[in-house]
């Protein structure tokens, strides 16, 4: 019989301040779904090494002391603020992106802040973060600084919605997540044209408006419907736009949510591109908590 791995959230610290605040969304996400935390912390020495080195003397020592006491006082905040929650932590050697992608493998989902210590100034969203979104095996959520809400928010979840495949699980989540919080969501699908009928098919280079809005409007309700049904007490608001850059719409909706909800590819990415464009503008510009979905994670 296949052992079964019991969920876990799994939250990846630095001792930066937004590593921190990152631990504090981590503990209400484990608080509402039932699960226990696990706090990772990545120990590489010498630091940004390419090659994994046992610290084993000297300042390398000194160096693991402070994580590890970095760890304990952070965890202790959280127990005395989360009384109840069942509170783990560990020291890994390795590289931090490296680390909590494995980590993913064992976790509901994995919180960070979007950047840390270490980061070159002139990255506007950490490249830990960006490495979670675009390979972990869960649910990634990146905490973007001065963005996490209130427990006690009422804003709701946003998620956008295209229609593809792939969207089906960050739709799911969304959904979810607004379920959980007791908040209602907001699904915003962005529109240029309309969708298309099959496949194969082309879609037109002149077409009616009205039509068109019609058609998206029905995608979009497609989308949905499955979900509705599943979580019959969340309120839906859906929003139909008609734009070329649904990465913009969604930062804007963004300053009204206590959470965004994005699958990790969309309609027209190019398979080169290791994070949707989408992703990336909101893990860069988003006023609140950014959720990334990889089609097909739990």
């Amino acid at each position: 019989m296949t052992s079964q791995i019991h969920p876990t959230v799994v939250v990846g610290i630095d001792g930066s301040e937004q590593s921190l605040i990152a631990l504090d969304v981590a503990a209400d996400e484990a608080t509402r779904r039932h699960q226990p935390l696990r706090v990772v912390s990545a120990f590489q020495w010498p630091p940004f090494a390419p090659s994994i080195q046992v610290p084993d003397a000297g300042v390398a020592d000194d160096s693991l002391d402070a994580v590890r006491r970095m760890l304990t006082d952070a965890t202790e905040k959280i127990r005395r603020t989360h009384t109840g929650l069942d509170v783990t932590t560990v020291v890994i050697l390795g590289g931090p992106a490296t680390t909590l992608v494995d980590e993913s493998t064992r976790a509901s989902i994995i919180v960070v802040g979007n950047r840390g210590y270490g980061g070159f100034t002139s990255l506007l969203a950490g490249s830990v973060a960006t490495q979670l979104a675009t390979h972990a095996h869960c649910p990634v959520l990146v905490v973007r600084p001065h963005t996490a809400p209130s427990t006690a928010t009422t804003l709701p979840v946003v998620v956008g919605v295209d229609g593809t495949e792939g969207n089906e699980t960050a739709v799911g989540f969304a959904f979810e997540e607004a379920a959980s919080r007791g908040v209602s969501l907001t699904a915003v699908s962005v529109w240029s044209q309309p969708p298309r009928s099959g496949p194969d098919q082309f879609k037109p280079v002149a077409y009616d408006y009205d039509e068109a809005r019609q058609a998206a409007g029905r995608e979009l309700a497609e989308s949905l419907a499955g979900h509705q049904e599943k979580y019959p007490d969340v309120t839906v608001l859906r929003e139909l736009i008609c734009g070329l850059d649904p990465a913009h719409e969604l930062r804007l909706a963004s300053a009204a949510a206590s959470l965004i909800v994005v699958g990790s590819r969309g309609r027209g990415e190019l398979s080169g591109l290791l994070l949707g464009s989408v992703g990336q503008t909101l893990v860069h510009h988003a006023r609140c908590p950014v959720a990334i979905i990889r089609a097909g994670t739990p």
